[in-house]
């Protein structure tokens, strides 16, 4: 007899109830406005917050009123909901909000960002207070209590599927037969993975998706922030280049889904050794936490964290002023190639959108 904790029998355990899951949430229906997910297969580590960014401030060149709706993971605002901002000011600290949403938020001038586990309720007050037309859903793929006229799926080029098994076996959130719900797949972090990998993945997408087109992309550095420094929406950040960390010894400091991507980059920018300080995804930094950094590190070390991890660690500055060489990593979501296309397909499938959930 197999046991209970044997890890197939979880994953069947946990595939069965993402069924009943899509069962029993029907998707409701944003009325006046389009609904653009963005979203995974699998558990973290693929990018998501500066794609989001970069879709929304897409789709606000083309005159739509958006609206950011997103869960709030791992902020205390996330089971009541709430207004983050309304595209003038922040409206809630990053512990109330979650991490992600506070750095997408603090990215787009003139972007209402809604939190709460009820995006549909969050959609509505969006609409309702802000006069927003489109709403982008953050992490939406397997949310399936909204409706939604597009789904955009990404997928970490260095670790595309894992093992290929769903939770908890795997870091599959779903099958990946479940790409065919999809309407455009985007390739993440393709300057990070090897030719050959790439190839292979975009195989096996096509293959299980049917698109003939994944589109590639990578995050693409852009300058050092140097800690503290003011953060608000619309804030100047000077930046300083990414030359500085030629052939330095690095400490990497992250709370991230992917830190292996995070200290490839470094090594990328030059930097000739990178030691690592990892914590798990969404972890909130504490006094303890700077205080052990403060003794591991010395004052004119090089320590570069990610912006995702800045938006926890910025009410230590008094603290962290000590480290004179303190930054964090500016990033920008680029698609390397078929961009006009893509920009092109995404609005000609909001228009004909057909309001779908799993299809």
């Amino acid at each position: 007899m197999k046991d209970s904790r044997d890890p197939r029998i979880l994953e069947r355990f946990y595939r069965f109830g993402d069924r009943v899951n899509k069962w029993i949430k029907r998707a409701r229906v944003v009325d006046h406005a389009k609904v653009v997910s963005i979203g995974n297969i699998t558990t973290g580590g693929t990018g998501k917050t500066p794609a989001a960014i970069y879709f929304a401030r897409l789709l606000q060149s083309e005159s739509y009123k958006i609206g950011v709706l997103s869960r709030g993971y791992g902020g205390t605002a996330m089971k009541e909901g709430g207004v983050l901002s309304d595209g003038k000011q922040l409206k809630l600290g990053h512990r109330e909000s979650g991490d992600e949403p506070y750095l997408i938020a603090a990215n787009l001038p003139g972007v209402p960002v809604a939190v709460g586990r009820s995006r549909y309720l969050s959609a509505v007050e969006l609409r309702d207070n802000y006069d927003c037309n489109l709403f982008l859903l953050d992490d939406g793929f397997q949310h399936y209590a909204l409706a939604r006229d597009v789904d955009i799926v990404l997928i970490d080029a260095m670790n595309p599927f894992g093992n290929g098994h769903t939770l908890p076996h795997g870091i599959l959130r779903e099958p990946i037969e479940a790409l065919k719900r999809s309407d455009i797949v985007i390739l993440t972090k393709t300057k990070l993975a090897e030719s050959t990998e790439i190839q292979q993945t975009v195989a096996r997408i096509s293959d299980m998706s049917g698109h003939q087109l994944v589109f590639m992309s990578n995050h693409e550095p852009t300058g050092l922030v140097q800690i503290p420094s003011e953060y608000k929406i619309g804030s100047k950040l000077k930046l300083q280049k990414t030359s500085i960390l030629n052939s330095e010894t690095v400490w990497a400091l992250s709370a991230i889904g992917s830190h292996r991507s995070f200290e490839k980059s470094l090594y990328q920018l030059g930097a000739a050794k990178v030691k690592s300080i990892t914590y798990r995804d969404h972890y909130q930094y504490n006094e303890k936490d700077i205080e052990n950094l403060l003794k591991r590190v010395s004052p004119y070390d090089f320590v570069i964290t990610t912006e995702k991890d800045w938006v926890k660690l910025r009410e230590f500055s008094p603290a962290l002023e000590k480290l004179k060489n303190f930054f964090f990593l500016k990033i920008e979501f680029k698609i390397l190639a078929n961009e006009i296309l893509l920009k092109e397909g995404l609005k000609a499938k909001i228009i004909a959108g057909s309001m779908h959930q799993t299809r």
